[in-house]
């Protein structure tokens, strides 16, 4: 970015359009240490868009509470070991302070692995609701620290959390 040039962001502004969920995660993604940050508006509206999806899988989750089996299926047991998987790796990632992958790869798996593939295989009845639901607060524990106050909404809104707020809650163990 360039003042003379005029292509300069100010994230006040990004903020105040997108969120401050949305610019956070933006700013680290696709970003390595001691690399240039590239930052576009593009950028912040995509991350956006992860916010929103987060907001519909939770709403959806919950919602299907009466539509998915209550009972163990035959996919959980995969389902809750992929799940853990992701937790040991994004968390291999952070403790080595490649957090510009870790939010890569847990954008990746929730969008496209958990909202896209697990959940229409729970409206199949393949995986069961306490299974999905347990895949869900891992996935909110893991998208915290890219965007806080999305995931500690959508965490206040499910049913019984041992751990009142999110930010207080045990990482996934790795």
């Amino acid at each position: 970015m360039s003042k003379s040039k005029g292509n300069v962001v100010n994230p006040i502004d990004l903020v105040e359009k997108y969120g401050a969920d949305a610019l956070r995660i933006a700013l680290v993604f696709g970003t390595s240490a001691g690399s240039k940050v590239i930052l576009a508006e593009d950028k912040v509206r995509g991350m956006r868009n992860l916010t929103n999806k987060i907001w519909n899988a939770t709403r959806y989750v919950l919602l299907s509470r009466d539509n998915v089996p209550a009972k163990k299926q035959s996919g959980d047991k995969k389902f809750l070991d992929e799940v853990e998987k992701v937790g040991d790796t994004v968390t291999k990632q952070l403790e080595n302070l490649k957090i510009g992958l870790a939010a890569e790869t847990v954008y990746d798996k929730f969008w496209h692995w958990f909202c896209d593939q697990k959940i229409e295989e729970a409206k199949k009845g393949e995986i069961s609701y306490p299974a999905l639901i347990a895949g869900l607060r891992t996935f909110l524990k893991l998208l915290h620290p890219f965007v806080p106050f999305v995931t500690e909404g959508a965490w206040q809104q499910l049913p019984e959390t041992r751990e009142k707020l999110l930010i207080s809650s045990a990482w996934p163990k790795a």
